[in-house]
Parts: structure tokens; sequence; C-alpha cells
């Protein structure tokens, strides 16, 4: 192969081109990247970067539980207490001359059964204080009882529970658990009056009145 010519630096004098053989232009080569591995190797280590270190997080305050109203108490009414329902008139002397009357209260759909048993007993109002009344709706599933005058028992006739009259219509036997809620009454000269309920009508947990209805 031709030998390469090869132009000197400024400052080397003379103008006479220096003409190198492929070999001597390979090892001149070789020569400067040694030389610069040299010179890379003998140079100072750089000085490590330096990670700023991290800023802690400022601690939250705790979280503070927002307040909860307390609901009010609320107080169910007990099988003895006597609801104060509204004062109606729900019969007259001169209806119970067979012994027993039916009516309603306090509304329509609540029927009950007005008696006078003859002899006086438990919450008995009138002359003789044998009148009294209970509702008609059986305390276990609410349906319909029926009154026999003769024997003074309340007789369901879904499932069959029966119940005292002359006892403060107290349960005898049936899968009931509660005897039949009584009728607080009054008597205002032929007049009888019904006041409250002692006891809780079946389908009625609560005080209601006729303009709740």
């Amino acid at each position: 192969m031709e030998d390469q010519g090869v132009t000197p630096p400024d400052g080397v004098a003379g103008t006479q081109q220096v003409r190198l053989g492929r070999r001597s232009f390979l090892k001149l080569g070789s020569l400067g990247g040694t030389a610069a591995v040299l010179a890379a190797c003998s140079a100072p280590p750089a000085p490590p970067t330096v990670v700023p270190p991290t800023t802690a997080p400022a601690p939250t305050a705790p979280q503070v539980p927002t307040p909860v109203a307390a609901a009010e108490p609320v107080t169910a009414p007990l099988v003895s207490d006597v609801l104060p329902y509204p004062r109606l008139k729900i019969a007259t002397l001169s209806d119970l001359q067979k012994g027993v009357f039916s009516t309603a209260y306090p509304d329509q759909f609540s029927p009950v059964q007005v008696l006078k048993l003859g002899a006086k007993t438990v919450g008995g109002v009138g002359p003789d204080e044998d009148i009294v009344a209970y509702s008609g709706l059986c305390t276990h599933m609410g349906c319909p009882v029926t009154y026999n005058p003769a024997t003074r028992v309340f007789m369901c006739p879904c499932h069959y529970s029966h119940f005292d009259a002359a006892t403060d219509a107290m349960l005898i036997s049936g899968p009931a658990t509660q005897h039949l809620p009584r009728v607080v009454l009054e008597v205002e000269g032929q007049d009888i009056y019904a006041v409250g309920v002692q006891g809780l009508i079946y389908g009625r947990p609560h005080n209601l009145s006729l303009t709740e209805l």
C-alpha cells in the first residue's frame, strides 16, 4: 500500500512533507490511544455525588372525631301503662242489659267488648263496680275474639287462646302470652266513657289519637 503524506503542524521548520508508511501510521494511532488511557488513569477521581438528605414530613395533628349528637332514648310503653287515648263515649248503662255490648275504641278498627259481670271486679266501674271493657283483638296475632257470657271467657277462634274476663282478662291457655288490653272506663250518669287503654292493642304499639289515624 502506498505511503501517506502527513503535513507537519504550524511552527515546524520547512515545508517538506513527511511520508509515513501504513505500519508507522497505525503505531502512532496506537500510541495516541495509550496516552489517552494513561492520562485518564492518572487524573484524580471525581468527588462522589452528595445526595441531600430527605426532609422528614412534618407530623400531622391527630384527627379529632366529629362529635355525634346522642339520640334521645325511646322508652317503649309497658303493658301495665295506661295509654291516654281520647276520651270517648262508647256505651250507656242501658246497652248492658244482656251483659255484653260490642263497640269500638279508639277508632272503628279496634273492636271492644263492654261487659257487666254482675260482681265487683278488677277495674270495674258503675254502681256495682262490675262494668269493664276489653280489646276484642287477641294479643297473639290480632284475631277478633268471641265472648261467652255463661263462662265469662274470651276465646280466639284462630289459635284458641282463652282469656278470663272475671280476672282482668288474664290468659288461661293458648299461644298468646299477654292478657287482653283493658279499656279504662268512666261513668257519668248513664253514659260510659273510655279514657285510655291499659296494655297494647294488637297492631298499636304506640300511643295514637284519632287525629293521627
